[in-house]
């Protein structure tokens, strides 16, 4: 989830308002695939739970708390109907977890966990059929409490970021509280610089902004937003007009954190990720931790990817699923490269030799759009697919530029498929090997084929953000992948 914010352009001192007698809910979000609520208030809070029926609804009261806008309705597709968010009383704002008609949750596998006092994360069990259509009438039967957060030990006050000011060399990012922990990041490119501050948060009444600079020290625009992480995180990104110049950040004597320009580089070669256009073929467009060893013995490949094996049975249909997409980039990495660009690049490339093959390929988006989780697994179980195959990048810490590597996950009857294709790509790329992992992923569960969702490795990693930026690697691995894809319709 992103916040957004404007700045004048003269990103002067940001004048901030005073915090209100009750705490303040400043942001929330449910993850629809993992069935977990998270929250964040501005101050301190208790949660009170309890399970109602007729319909069956899981009702979180924050006592203490104010909603600072009208109340809110986001639906969802699933056993889960929808969140709803409102002021119950001048005192208290109810989130409302609704079901679908006929199901209902175990209230003890619904689990609290405080971050801190002020976040808390709520897992919800996968919703089942109600057995029972009239539940019991007793009005405790569903209310269950949320144990409060132990005192903890002492630890290091919060850092809180207050504003961003233009200096004579640079800029400073103002904070207060603890000393700031901080990674800084540049591009090969030197035309994008990123400073994570770990443990941070925004200051009461201020939110995610992005600001044009109006070219100041040679930077186009400087954004600062909240990243939704555990622990909080606050990520600066300066976005440069030139890129010729390397950037240094440090901790200013001015209480902050002091961005400046370190010295200019003669030449830069950019980092720029090129996407093939959409391939004109018969692809068929629809509308908008198990560390076993691959037992399958793998050809010998060629540098070139070597030649594909040959499929007899022709009925084969693969839904090929780049990830993400439109608004929603994925993972964002070294050199500003994205997930979306990398995985669909990949995926087009896939679905070409798959046809070329005689395999029926269908992908569940062949442009920059945004699609949600269910209708991709929709689309498969419509095509009545034999194979789910869904592509992606992952992502750490940009403090973690060594973690590289590919990962391949499954969930039920994906395991044989897991293990041919991850071994493909290992043998095809020579990538780092971070092993076959069983997990729950939506689009694993919900899909009655055998399935696999692919991580083609880490756009955040020195090594694998380097390969997927280039445009022979990225067919390296999609040969890669169609072979593995190939292999398994082949010993079926």
């Amino acid at each position: 989830m992103k916040f957004h914010w404007l700045l004048s352009s003269f990103l002067g001192v940001f004048l901030l308002t005073g915090a209100a007698e009750a705490a303040r809910l400043q942001s929330w979000r449910f993850d629809a695939s993992q069935n977990r609520l998270y929250f964040r208030t501005e101050g301190g809070v208790q949660p009170k739970a309890q399970l109602i029926f007729n319909p069956t609804r899981l009702v979180i009261d924050l006592p203490g708390t104010s909603l600072d806008r009208q109340s809110v309705n986001q639906p969802f597709s699933g056993a889960i109907e929808s969140v709803r968010l409102g002021q119950f009383d001048d005192d208290t704002t109810r989130i409302v977890v609704e079901l679908k008609d006929g199901y209902t949750i175990d209230p003890a596998q619904v689990k609290f966990r405080g971050i801190s006092p002020s976040e808390w994360t709520v897992d919800l069990p996968t919703p089942v059929r109600a057995e029972n259509p009239n539940p019991s009438s007793d009005p405790e039967a569903g209310v269950f409490s949320v144990e409060p957060l132990a005192p903890s030990e002492p630890s290091v006050e919060a850092t809180v970021v207050q504003n961003v000011q233009v200096t004579g060399d640079g800029f400073l990012i103002r904070t207060t509280g603890g000393r700031p922990q901080i990674n800084f990041q540049q591009s090969r490119a030197l035309d994008i610089a990123t400073l994570d501050i770990e443990g941070a948060t925004l200051a009461p009444g201020l939110s995610s902004q992005q600001s044009q600079t109006n070219g100041k020290h040679g930077v186009e625009r400087i954004e600062v937003r909240q990243l939704p992480t555990e622990p909080p995180m606050i990520r600066v990104t300066l976005r440069m007009n030139s890129s010729n110049t390397e950037w240094r950040a440090s901790l200013s004597s001015l209480g902050g954190i002091s961005l400046m320009p370190a010295g200019t580089r003669q030449s830069a070669t950019p980092r720029r990720l090129t996407v093939d256009p959409p391939i004109r073929s018969s692809v068929s467009v629809p509308p908008p931790v198990d560390r076993t060893r691959n037992p399958m013995p793998l050809p010998r490949m060629t540098a070139g990817g070597g030649d594909l094996p040959q499929v007899s049975n022709s009925r084969s249909v693969v839904v090929i699923d780049p990830g993400h997409g439109g608004r929603d980039p994925g993972a964002v990495g070294i050199g500003g490269i994205q997930e979306k660009d990398i995985v669909l690049d990949i995926s087009f490339q896939v679905a070409r030799l798959l046809e070329q093959q005689g395999v029926q390929a269908v992908m569940s988006r062949t442009d920059d759009s945004e699609i949600d989780l269910e209708p991709r697994v929709s689309l498969a179980e419509r095509l009545n697919a034999t194979l789910f195959v869904s592509i992606h990048a992952n992502a750490i810490n940009m403090s973690r530029p060594d973690v590289n590597g590919i990962e391949t996950y499954y969930f039920d009857n994906g395991l044989d498929l897991a293990r041919t294709i991850h071994g493909s790509i290992l043998q095809g790329t020579g990538a780092d090997d971070r092993r076959v992992r069983q997990a729950r992923f939506y689009v694993l569960r919900k899909t009655s084929m055998p399935s696999v969702l692919l991580e083609v490795g880490f756009v955040t990693g020195a090594e694998d953000a380097a390969k997927l930026s280039d445009p022979a690697y990225r067919s390296q691995m999609a040969a890669s992948i169609a072979r593995g894809i190939l292999l398994y319709l082949q010993q079926r």
